[in-house]
């Protein structure tokens, strides 16, 4: 009986780690017919093992957390792209979590607990494309410049010339931002003094308006300068527009902007669409019954709230 007691006494030896050195996460760990999964998804596999539910019980935790926005909601959906990512290449192999781990993998506590806490505790510091590339993300990078290709005069061609004012880095006080936006006014009338056409002058309008948003992380615009410049530009932007709004993409980028533009911008947009005549009203509702399922799919809530705001405005004329 004393032995008895004295060995469960006595700590169990460590258990022996499975890694050689420190993982970071988008490492390779390992390949199967040619479809890679890195350590985030040996992690992510392992505590599915412990949910009756698997992978769709850490995906429905963290859309949860990802409801709470800041920086604990980006590290969520993160996670979440890096689930859904791991989930269809799971489905192409026709494997489950069982089927990748190994033996050794399925029943090691020590994994166990260094999954739990790089995905549970630690965040993904280190991202793969999955991460980095998340809908949200790539939904507002289409909505930049995602449909420019599409106009007969690309806004690309003038975005040079406007972001260089500002530049990549740096962050511009109050008394510089109104300086900046002095600076980018002067330059928007230049150019469209020398644009031929206006369709050159829609181009440069809209090129504005994406640079102007992307500024806003730079600036301080507590007299509202830059706010200004941006509502001219969208002014002539919306008074061309209505004369070419059956133009191949103009509808579906101007909805785009207008569901993910988050500085409070764009203020002329409802009107616009309350506006259009009706061919350019069945092209909008056409472009809105697209966008809303894709933003109700991915479950970005306050954006599809927007989408649906703008489908009544688009409406409302129409009874």
């Amino acid at each position: 009986m004393k032995d008895d007691a004295r060995a469960r006494r006595l700590p169990r030896p460590a258990e022996r780690p499975l890694d050689d050195g420190v993982r970071y996460g988008p490492e390779t760990w390992r390949v199967i017919d040619h479809v890679a999964f890195c350590h985030w998804d040996r992690w992510l596999l392992r505590l599915a093992l412990e949910e009756p539910r698997g992978l769709d019980a850490i995906a429905r935790e963290f859309r949860a957390r990802a409801a709470s926005g800041g920086i604990r909601g980006d590290a969520a959906e993160a996670m979440l792209a890096q689930v859904v990512d791991l989930r269809g290449r799971l489905e192409r192999l026709a494997r489950t979590p069982e089927g990748v781990l190994d033996a050794e993998e399925q029943a090691s506590e020590w994994l166990l607990k260094k999954a739990w806490k790089r995905v549970w505790h630690s965040g993904p510091s280190h991202r793969t494309d999955a991460m980095r590339n998340t809908p949200r993300r790539r939904l507002e990078a289409r909505a930049l410049r995602g449909h420019w290709p599409r106009f007969p005069v690309s806004p690309a061609r003038f975005e040079p010339e406007l972001r260089r004012l500002v530049g990549v880095d740096g962050y511009f006080d109050h008394r510089a931002t109104d300086l900046l936006a002095s600076f980018l006014e002067s330059q928007i009338d230049v150019l469209e003094a020398r644009a031929a056409s206006e369709l050159e002058r829609l181009a440069l309008h809209r090129a504005a308006m994406t640079a102007i948003i992307e500024m806003m992380e730079q600036v301080d615009d507590s007299y509202a300068r830059m706010g200004e410049v941006f509502a001219a530009s969208e002014r002539a932007y919306l008074g061309l527009a209505r004369d070419h709004a059956g133009l191949d993409g103009l509808l579906r980028d101007l909805l785009e902007l207008a569901v993910w533009e988050d500085y409070g911008l764009l203020r002329g947009v409802d009107g616009f669409l309350g506006a259009l005549q009706e061919e350019h009203a069945n092209l909008a509702v056409r472009e809105l019954a697209s966008i809303i399922p894709e933003l109700r799919r991915e479950r970005l809530e306050y954006q599809l709230a927007r989408a649906l705001a703008l489908r009544r405005a688009v409406l409302a004329p129409w009874g």
